[in-house]
């Protein structure tokens, strides 16, 4: 499996050897070693349950800082549809006008891309339908890293069951890059693009995969 560079991190020095993190980690991904937990990278699915389960504070996801920000002349922020979920009691123009002082300049949405993501996968299991019927079944989404990676390690026969459909912060970075950036009279490396998520997933997937597209992830 090729070598892969993960966000959820250990700190040892906050590590007690309590062995949490081994019995909720979904994969086995965990073990203690001289009285300390250390993460098997082959293994792991960055899904955040040892950071979410640790009372100890010995996990963490590692993202950019707010200080990548300032590498860049234009910052876009994409703007994952749960982090409005996560303040249920503000309205979203009062976090969309928290996002620009934090110092983006753009907000595009990730939501519009998730439509058409939807859309696509719908047709995708359509034509697929057509094409071999109801046997083939099941087609599972690639959305989610986690899932991806989850067949991956575990699963691998059904790598080809995965619905090869851009996830939708790809696709929004896509639309930018493609609609947006001409108009600013900039060039690509005076814009940085940054992905605002909670899922530690998704940040491994960007700086594996979509370093290309997307600048950064910002939790």
């Amino acid at each position: 499996m090729e070598p892969r560079a993960h966000s959820v991190v250990m700190d040892e020095e906050k590590c007690k050897g309590c062995t949490n993190c081994i019995k909720r980690c979904p994969t086995e991904a965990i073990r203690v070693r001289g009285g300390k937990a250390f993460i098997l990278t082959e293994r792991c699915i960055d899904c955040g349950e040892c950071i979410r389960t640790c009372e100890n504070h010995a996990k963490k996801a590692v993202a950019d800082s707010l200080e990548t920000l300032q590498q860049y002349k234009y910052r876009v922020a994409l703007p994952a549809p749960s982090l409005y979920a996560q303040f249920k009691s503000e309205k979203p123009e009062k976090i969309l006008a928290a996002l620009s002082q934090l110092g983006f300049d753009e907000i595009y949405e990730v939501a519009y891309a998730a439509e058409l993501t939807t859309c696509a996968i719908q047709q995708y299991i359509r034509d697929y339908r057509e094409a071999h019927g109801a046997e083939a079944y099941p087609l599972i989404s690639s959305s989610c890293p986690v899932v991806t990676r989850l067949i991956q390690v575990r699963f691998p026969s059904l790598l080809p069951n995965l619905i090869p459909v851009d996830p939708p912060y790809i696709t929004a970075a896509k639309f930018f890059l493609r609609q947006r950036l001409p108009a600013l009279n900039l060039s690509r490396e005076q814009v940085g693009v940054f992905f605002i998520t909670p899922c530690p997933a998704k940040i491994t997937d960007l700086n594996n995969y979509g370093k290309q597209l997307v600048d950064g992830a910002i939790p």
